[in-house]
């Protein structure tokens, strides 16, 4: 009978410790509430927003360099499936975004050389629990395209006309109650070229 008890408690002390890593994404966050990447989109070949695969013109015809914006669809969500709403110290604040290049054709891409350098941006943005939010964002800095390899694709300094690359967005924050929450990631294509235009 004894034994029975014993094997009993260790079992439930099993179950307790390994409880908490049920959940991946509780394991990287403080908050009880998560960040959802809904939707990353920009510009069209035409220069229409909402395409979810990007294109940057490198120079306009006039000789401008421009930053190139995107905007994230983002909602928020409680980690706890059991709790039906939220409150204003689980809504999320997001605080940050990292956005980092690659490219299928060169897994090694060196920032600089094959992708323009990764950077961060400060940004302020609440998202309620259970409501989505729409937060334009900077994807390519103008400085980029002054850089290689997008300023080849003007100066002719590589036989490359198009440039197809990957952008890793990574969007940052917190909740109310200033517990920070687990990083989440988007990544959407974009297609970099001095396309013709009428500016």
């Amino acid at each position: 009978m004894r034994m029975k008890w014993i094997l009993m408690i260790i079992f439930l002390t099993v179950i307790l410790i390994d409880f908490p890593a049920c959940n991946k994404l509780e394991n990287l966050s403080e908050s009880s509430s998560a960040l959802v990447v809904v939707l990353i989109s920009g510009n069209d070949l035409e220069g229409n927003p909402g395409s979810t695969t990007i294109f940057s013109d490198v120079m306009t015809s006039s000789g401008s360099i421009i930053n190139d914006t995107a905007t994230a669809t983002l909602t928020a969500a409680l980690l706890d499936p059991s709790q039906t709403t939220g409150t204003f110290y689980q809504d999320i604040i997001v605080d940050q975004i990292d956005v980092e290049y690659t490219r299928s054709d060169i897994p090694d891409a060196q920032q600089g050389v094959d992708v323009p350098f990764s950077f961060s941006q400060k940004v302020y943005a609440r998202v309620l629990i259970g409501e989505s939010l729409e937060l334009p964002f900077i994807l390519v800095q103008h400085i980029a395209k002054t850089e290689s390899p997008l300023v080849d694709l003007v100066s002719g300094g590589t036989q490359e006309k198009v440039l197809k690359m990957e952008a890793r967005c990574t969007f940052h924050g917190k909740d109310g109650a200033g517990y920070r929450i687990a990083p989440i990631v988007g990544t959407v294509s974009i297609w970099f070229a001095n396309f013709a235009d009428t500016d």
